[in-house]
């Protein structure tokens, strides 16, 4: 297991999927950086009840500390590529 918040273990991830009464579910979410257009989908774990909103932010919390990407106070993702600039 990893020392980052909120990673699951895989044998968490595995018991997860294959119990269907478990509130916990992978989603695919998709982030576009704002600046090009480049896209990153991934499979997230969330839970039955959050919002759009929040289960973009658990895509956002991922490619913020793993990928390089950034997100601002306006809503705006950036790629690595883009990150950090004034675009």
């Amino acid at each position: 297991m990893t020392d980052q918040p909120n990673t699951l273990d895989p044998d968490v991830v595995n018991a997860i999927v294959r119990d269907m009464d478990d509130p916990r579910y992978p989603t695919q979410i998709t982030v576009f950086c704002d600046h090009c257009g480049t896209t990153n989908t991934g499979d997230y774990m969330v839970r039955e009840g959050m919002t759009s909103e929040d289960r973009l932010a658990v895509a956002r919390t991922h490619l913020v500390n793993n990928e390089g990407w950034e997100h601002n106070e306006y809503g705006d993702d950036f790629c690595p590529e883009h990150a950090g600039s004034a675009a």
